[in-house]
């Protein structure tokens, strides 16, 4: 009897247990991530935030400040620092590293990931990321489309398994030297569609005096990063200054360019969220002198 009255104590630890587990769940995922809160086309990442054992994150753009098509995140990890744990999203997720050593796993394998290196993180793929190197880490990183407001629920943990090539998702591009480049934007794709991805991500570099096309429309959003010197953005009827750590979200049809009015070379990441399948992606479209600014009362009006 005594055995008895033992064993089914034991059954009912047992089912609370389990229905303990069922009502907390799995472990949430944790990622330091805090919103920039800059209205406009440009906004600058904040490099004032300590570092600390995790990366840490600022969405610069997104759904609920200034981007309706990605999540557009700038990341930070001193040494040893560490992002969310494994997990997936629905969605592609593109790194690409802009100073610094990031380890990145992709399923059971693992590649570090110098400057100027893309990964490509297709949906439901299992990953994750760090900084195993003696010195910090700093990458933009792209999450696209954005279908929620909410970004850690679209964050799923996961289990490490075989992906098959994932070294594919590595992309390694040679960045032309300054002497190297020619009038025009010298583009280096690390994504787009020719490679499977429905985003272009690449990186531009100009020359002082050059930059892109005329002015032009889009329907897609394109955004810029700055990675190294300025260029002036016409955007509308506003010529704006975009330097180093800035992002520049052109929303579609706005009608823009960029161009190199330094005397240095500059260099962008330029993201089309996403390039249309069909047409051309730039729609020239002719700018007209802004008019000029009306002061004191207005006319009266005539018959």
């Amino acid at each position: 009897m005594k055995a008895f009255v033992a064993g089914l104590f034991v059954l009912v630890l047992a089912a609370l247990a389990i229905s303990a587990s069922a009502q907390t769940g799995p472990a949430k995922l944790r990622w330091a991530v805090r919103l920039n809160e800059t209205r406009g086309p440009i906004r600058t990442a904040d490099l004032s935030q300590p570092l600390g054992k995790e990366a840490s994150s600022e969405i610069l753009g997104g759904p609920t400040n200034g981007s309706d098509n990605a999540f557009l995140i700038y990341t930070r990890m001193s040494p040893g620092a560490h992002g969310p744990a494994l997990f997936t999203l629905p969605v592609d997720h593109y790194y690409v590293v802009l100073s610094g050593k990031m380890t990145a796993q992709i399923g059971t394998d693992t590649f570090v990931a110098g400057p100027m290196t893309g990964v490509v993180i297709p949906p439901n793929t299992p990953h994750t990321v760090w900084n195993a190197d003696a010195e910090p880490e700093a990458h933009l990183e792209v999450i696209a489309p954005a279908p929620s407001r909410d970004l850690m629920s679209m964050l799923k943990p996961a289990q490490p398994r075989k992906i098959e090539n994932a070294a594919q998702y590595i992309r390694q591009i040679t960045v032309p030297a300054a002497k190297d480049l020619k009038t025009g934007l010298n583009g280096q794709v690390f994504t787009n569609r020719a490679k499977g991805s429905p985003n272009t991500v690449r990186i531009d570099s100009t020359l002082p005096g050059g930059g892109g096309p005329a002015t032009h429309v889009h329907r897609f959003e394109q955004v810029y990063f700055m990675v190294e010197g300025t260029t002036t953005i016409l955007y509308g009827a506003d010529r704006l200054k975009a330097s180093k750590n800035d992002i520049v979200i052109l929303a579609p049809g706005v009608v823009h360019t960029n161009v190199n009015e330094s005397g240095v070379p500059e260099r962008h990441l330029t993201l089309l969220l996403p390039q249309n399948e069909e047409g051309p992606a730039d729609v020239e479209f002719e700018m007209k002198a802004p008019a000029p600014a009306r002061t004191g009362n207005p006319p009266a009006p005539t018959r």
